[in-house]
């Protein structure tokens, strides 16, 4: 299975390039973009900044665009001090996404504030907010790929930087119902988890901000449980649970060898998130589930294609043909083609169609491209 008719790695390729334009860095040892394949998801991952050094040896779940669905978390969890990060990260994110499974994990998007490489932020070779500076168009056109309901950033840097380039200044809240974790640091303390709100810019709203401190770090420490069990209520409380749907139709992650399966457990209704007021194109969404459908299911079943297919008047090229799951093209008549997301689909068409979706207001207009029409399955009847 491949991404080679996904639209989403075609713009991952070119962002690679304008980067590499914009930076002078012509060999990606110097420099890294991706840790997933980036696309429409509610949760985005930002760290601060790729580390390690720059003589090609550091480990990469992709050396080209995550084409493949690699996800640094998920392939590199089992290799210890080789990649510090994954293996906290995968846990954080599995326990506050509730799920174990990797194909689930493997949705979620990553990448930095900063794009260049360094062991520390002390030996990156010019100021953060320079670097800062030089990543943010291609990090503006990442947010509004992956439209998130909310971001998590790892570190009290990544949001220092995040929020001086990205936010809107004046912006930021604190959220101060949300528990002062901390930890020894030396001769103070260091806060292990801060929720902001912010205007993001590249976004045109206001963004909540999770900040944890950096999970290679301090998972270890006796306070760290606290910390994944308040990310995960703050995630409730946001009704960020992407994988609600595929839980409550009884499709169970393996258990652990050697032990018992867990009982299914009655799924109640996932929380819904305070109404965005800021989506002016669309009615605010509602959470609703996109149902669960396996890889190869006909394409006339995957209930979320054909009510974007009926909203918009298009018609499937194939009916019979094998769903091939998120993210890749599902052909149309008239030479049209969607694309489905976990929260939204892509629908690639001629651009005077698109514009004529978009002033009636079926969907908004990609940033990135005129000829695509994104739909949020939440706003669907």
């Amino acid at each position: 299975m491949t991404h080679r008719d996904d639209v989403s790695t075609e713009m991952m390729r070119t962002l690679d390039r304008d980067f590499r334009a914009a930076s002078g860095l012509s060999e990606r040892r110097f420099y890294k973009i991706f840790y997933s394949h980036i696309h429409a998801f509610p949760l985005l991952v930002l760290g601060l900044n790729p580390g390690g050094t720059t003589d090609g040896t550091d480990l990469n779940a992709s050396s080209s665009f995550y084409e493949h669905g690699e996800h640094d978390y998920v392939d590199f969890r089992h290799h210890g001090s080789a990649y510090s990060l994954a293996g906290p990260m995968y846990d954080l994110l599995s326990a506050t996404l509730s799920t174990t499974a990797d194909d689930d994990l493997r949705q979620v998007p990553a990448t930095n504030v900063i794009f260049r490489r360094s062991q520390s932020a002390d030996h990156l070779e010019m100021k953060l907010r320079t670097a800062a500076h030089e990543s943010a168009p291609v990090l503006c056109r990442i947010l509004q790929a992956v439209d998130p309901r909310a971001i998590l950033l790892l570190g009290s840097s990544a949001l220092e930087q995040f929020s001086a380039v990205h936010c809107a200044p004046g912006s930021l809240i604190d959220h101060t119902e949300v528990p002062k974790i901390l930890t020894p640091n030396g001769k103070s303390f260091a806060r292990l988890l801060r929720v902001v709100q912010a205007h993001v810019t590249a976004l045109d709203r206001t963004v909540p901000l999770v900040t944890v401190g950096h999970p290679s770090r301090y998972s270890i420490r006796s306070e760290w449980p606290s910390v994944v069990d308040a990310v995960r209520a703050e995630f409730q409380r946001l009704g960020i649970d992407p994988f609600h749907a595929r839980r409550c139709q009884g499709v169970m992650s393996p258990a652990p060898a050697g032990t018992e399966p867990e009982s299914p457990t009655p799924c109640l209704e996932a929380p819904t998130a305070a109404p965005d007021t800021s989506r002016r194109q669309l009615p605010t969404p509602r959470r609703r589930s996109t149902g669960a459908y396996a890889p190869g299911t006909r394409v006339d079943e995957v209930a979320p294609l054909i009510a974007v297919c009926a909203a918009l008047g298009l018609e499937l090229e194939d009916p019979g043909a094998p769903w091939r799951g998120y993210g890749k093209v599902v052909r149309l008549k008239n030479d049209r083609s969607i694309y489905l997301n976990p929260t939204n689909a892509d629908v690639r068409a001629p651009a005077h169609d698109v514009a004529t979706w978009h002033s009636a207001g079926l969907g908004t207009m990609r940033p990135d491209n005129e000829r695509y029409l994104r739909v949020f399955l939440d706003t669907l009847a």
